[in-house]
């Protein structure tokens, strides 16, 4: 059976929701088990949480590259001209990165302006990749290895442990100068472009045949599969011992490999499931539905789950797994019946009206810390 394009009726792709809705559900699922539980290797229950944050951000950052090509295609079947990509991909990167910006002072206070943190990275691996889909497909194949191969080298010479620490001994601070914040988007931030650049460059690569519907498809799928097994054995001796630990903060070589290495296979899975075997079932649909509002839920989580449930109310590791379960089940419940008012209001429309409604949820992010601040309950 030959695989049919992602690209459905309205534009969208059904295997790229999904893929982003799963990426979405583990790193809540991260986010709030070391909120409101916490834990570490000493337990299952910390193990469990663990593993949910190794492949949500690399997954978020292969899905964005996947997107800036489906945006392209999508102009180019309109016979938009490249002006028109830009102007249509700029702004919502920037706008994204905004939100970035802004959430970081909603969570941490003014003095993380300059952090430099998923939403920023995704932002501008967008305009990154539709620079790069011009590059030849062949050509644009060494990319990833030189973003990879390079970080461990930059670290090194930017001092990397100096600014963030070692193993057991982290101490992320906030970016004061332009130069502070130029080396975090390069090498020493949450999200550096060295290495998870990597990500992005490699959906771009993935998506070309499959929304073209290119008779090596089925190479490149199996390709992606076959290196991000290999990437993950290759972190196996890392787990014995035999080389550095596998942490993210701070990032390790070993990590880097393994997140992104789970990722692709992920990736793999999705595409091969859905587009080639045509299965649905009423788990896709649920992560379909995370992924088609991903913006806006990522932010969500963080101030109502993390923010305001976590550090406002006090529950800040003090529940058990039980506790963990009931805000779990109630924050995608509430997160299903928002989807059910607003899809069906945004279907056809402009994307930056999800762009909007996070700006509206920051907004009230950031009154709130303004109040509390105000009443010398938490400093601004």
């Amino acid at each position: 059976m030959p695989f049919a394009s992602m690209v459905v009726a309205d534009g969208r792709s059904r295997s790229v929701d999904v893929i982003r809705g799963v990426a979405l559900v583990f790193m809540v699922m991260n986010h709030f088990g070391q909120t409101f539980v916490g834990g570490g290797y000493d337990s299952p229950t910390g193990l469990f949480i663990l593993f949910c944050g190794i492949f949500p951000g690399p997954l978020f950052y292969v899905v964005a590259g996947i997107s800036v090509v489906l945006s392209d295609r999508r102009l180019k079947a309109q016979r938009a001209s490249q002006w028109q990509a830009w102007r249509e991909l700029i702004p919502r990167a920037l706008l994204i990165m905004g939100a970035g910006y802004l959430l970081a002072i909603a969570l941490f206070g003014w003095a993380w302006r300059l952090d430099w943190s998923v939403l920023q990275f995704i932002g501008l691996s967008l305009i990154l990749c539709q620079a790069a889909l011009r590059i030849p497909w062949r050509y644009r194949l060494v990319l990833p290895l030189f973003f990879i191969g390079l970080a461990p080298l930059l670290r090194l010479w930017l001092g990397y442990e100096t600014v963030v620490g070692t193993v057991g001994n982290l101490h992320y601070q906030a970016p004061v100068t332009l130069w502070d914040h130029l080396s975090a988007i390069m090498v020493t931030g949450k999200v550096p472009l060295f290495p998870w650049l990597a990500g992005p460059l490699m959906g771009t690569l993935l998506a070309e045949p499959l929304v073209d519907q290119s008779p090596r498809t089925r190479q490149v799928v199996y390709t992606m599969t076959t290196t991000g097994a290999v990437m993950v054995l290759l972190v196996s001796p890392l787990w014995l011992g035999l080389g550095d630990t596998v942490t993210q903060y701070p990032l390790t070589s070993g990590f880097t490999l393994l997140s992104m290495g789970m990722s692709l296979l992920l990736v793999a899975a999705g595409v091969t499931t859905i587009d080639l075997w045509r299965w649905w079932n009423p788990a896709f649909r649920f992560c379909e539905i995370n992924g088609q509002v991903a913006l806006i839920t990522y932010v969500a989580h963080h101030l109502f789950g993390i923010l305001w449930l976590g550090v406002i109310l006090g529950l800040y590791r003090h529940l058990d797994v039980v506790g963990l379960s009931v805000v779990l089940v109630v924050y995608f419940a509430a997160l299903l019946l928002f989807a059910r008012l607003w899809l069906p209001l945004r279907r056809g429309r402009s994307g930056f009206l999800d762009i909007g409604v996070t700006y509206l949820l920051l907004i009230v992010g950031l009154a709130v810390r303004f109040v509390f601040a105000g009443l010398g309950l938490w400093a601004f």
